[in-house]
């Protein structure tokens, strides 16, 4: 899980401009003020910026390598014990 902190950075940054986005919209809404809709379409682009980045710092993040469903060993069970286990239900009665 590396970058973990980098991922709630960009979350963090795309909430701020939503909600700068969000405050801005509705005061222009209110009032026609220019000023305060160039003001919320910065917060838009700014906000697609981040999002944008974060996908790229997403795309290059290694990802873990998924095995086979057949050689993951069940829950429960432990791997290391594999070459002790009995073979023959038999086998535990003959000592």
């Amino acid at each position: 899980m590396q970058g973990y902190g980098v991922h709630l950075l960009f979350h963090a940054l795309a909430v701020l401009c939503g909600a700068a986005l969000g405050i801005a919209g509705t005061v222009w809404w209110a009032g026609g003020n220019p000023p305060v809709l160039w003001a919320a379409l910065a917060a838009l682009l700014l906000g697609i910026v981040v999002l944008v980045v974060q996908g790229r710092q997403l795309a290059a993040e290694p990802r873990p390598r998924r095995t086979a469903p057949g050689s993951r060993p069940r829950p429960g069970t432990r791997p290391e014990l594999a070459a002790t286990a009995i073979r023959d239900p038999d086998d535990r009665w003959r000592g």
